[in-house]
């Protein structure tokens, strides 16, 4: 921390927004999230005085909005959703506001930033009605956009692609596969159009790939398995010219991501129809690109639970073939990783249901090949898990 920050920190003094800030930045940077939490009130504060000053005007109001939104990403990040949210509720009233009285481009963009958190935190807190409302507004906005010609129409097109998919989420949360379906499938077809502006970059391959699984899920659910396998199908087209374009150089391990689920979801459905070879098949090219991912970004907890998943899929299909040794290898590897994962993530519900299923599974298997003891301790292990 430098001399200037670290005296603010120490002493209390210099509370300007500028020194606030900066001990903010520097704390996120370094990881510090008790002092960038501290910064971040001591900001939000210092904001709010001087709004309430006679001299105040807009650029106060939309500055104090914008501090409230990066101190909520900062509660966010401290597992404090709900005091995230009123941070996100007072800067989405603050931004209306703006809004209403000048209708710029810049107030309508910070509005529309308002907006989508204010609505992710809804739907994270469980008000999905609260956040369709949301979601809604987004739509809205981005169609006016559009139409004013007060964004980039590229920009505005994204905005719209993303809320149809939010509002898609939406949906099938609610059970609503039709009023998904047609959220996702307008969703893809905005993105397949910015192909003609962006050219195939691989952020908006990935995205178009996504889409079409989002679009083949709900086909699924909807009985429609010849419909959803096209779309996982071509989805994993799209996802192999999205690393072919990223190269060798690419950054982004969502680009290979995207591949990885499209294979699985191809595998899945053919697993399904009784083709296991098929499904074996996409597994086993599913899983070779979640082992490249681990090798080239680490010990990634998503990366992690993406191998797992990978080897659970291998294992099952070769068990489905009769190769119980080599199922049982890739039972226990999954197992492996699932208890590297509760060490860096702690007894998290998700972690645990996850190392419960991998115990379950390896249980089952050392009890079919006559090890009765292992499976009978990894029985006990997953029922005190359970328990707990």
């Amino acid at each position: 921390m430098d001399d200037q920050a670290g005296q603010v920190a120490a002493t209390g003094q210099q509370l300007t927004p500028q020194n606030l800030e900066r001990l903010a930045r520097l704390a996120r940077e370094r990881g510090d999230l008790d002092t960038q939490l501290t910064a971040l009130d001591a900001l939000v504060s210092v904001s709010r005085e001087r709004v309430a000053s006679a001299t105040s005007g807009a650029a106060d109001l939309a500055y104090l909005a914008a501090v409230l939104i990066e101190h909520g990403d900062a509660l966010l990040d401290n597992d404090r959703p709900a005091a995230a949210q009123e941070n996100y509720e007072e800067a989405l009233r603050i931004n209306r506001h703006l809004a209403t009285a000048d209708r710029t481009p810049e107030a309508e963009h910070r509005l529309g930033v308002s907006l989508e958190r204010a609505g992710a935190a809804r739907a994270a807190l469980g008000d999905i009605v609260g956040a369709l409302d949301i979601q809604t507004e987004c739509l809205a906005l981005a169609h006016r956009l559009l139409a004013d010609g007060g964004a980039p129409a590229p920009q505005a097109r994204q905005r719209l692609a993303n809320t149809l998919e939010k509002i898609g989420d939406l949906r099938q949360q609610q059970g609503d596969t039709k009023a998904a379906l047609d959220a996702y499938s307008e969703a893809l077809d905005v993105r397949r159009g910015l192909i003609s502006v962006y050219g195939e970059v691989p952020p908006l391959l990935r995205d178009i790939s996504r889409g079409l699984l989002d679009v083949g899920d709900m086909l699924r659910l909807r009985g429609d398995n010849a419909g959803a396998l096209a779309r996982y199908t071509e989805a994993v087209a799209i996802a192999r010219r999205a690393v072919s374009a990223a190269g060798p150089a690419n950054t982004d391990p969502t680009v290979p991501r995207a591949l990885f689920h499209a294979l699985s979801l191809v595998g899945n459905m053919y697993y399904d129809q009784g083709d296991v070879p098929g499904a074996l098949a996409h597994y086993v090219e599913s899983l070779s690109l979640v082992r490249w991912l681990r090798s080239e970004y680490g010990e990634h907890p998503t990366v992690l639970r993406d191998l797992s998943v990978g080897l659970d899929k291998v294992a099952g299909a070769k068990e489905a073939l009769g190769d119980l040794a080599a199922a049982s290898e890739g039972f226990e590897e999954a197992l492996m990783i699932e208890r590297r994962r509760r060490q860096l993530l702690g007894d998290r519900p998700e972690v645990i249901r996850d190392l419960v299923w991998a115990l379950d599974q390896v249980a089952r298997v050392r009890a079919a090949r006559g090890d009765l003891a292992g499976a009978q301790a990894a029985g006990r292990e997953a029922l005190a898990l359970r328990d707990r």
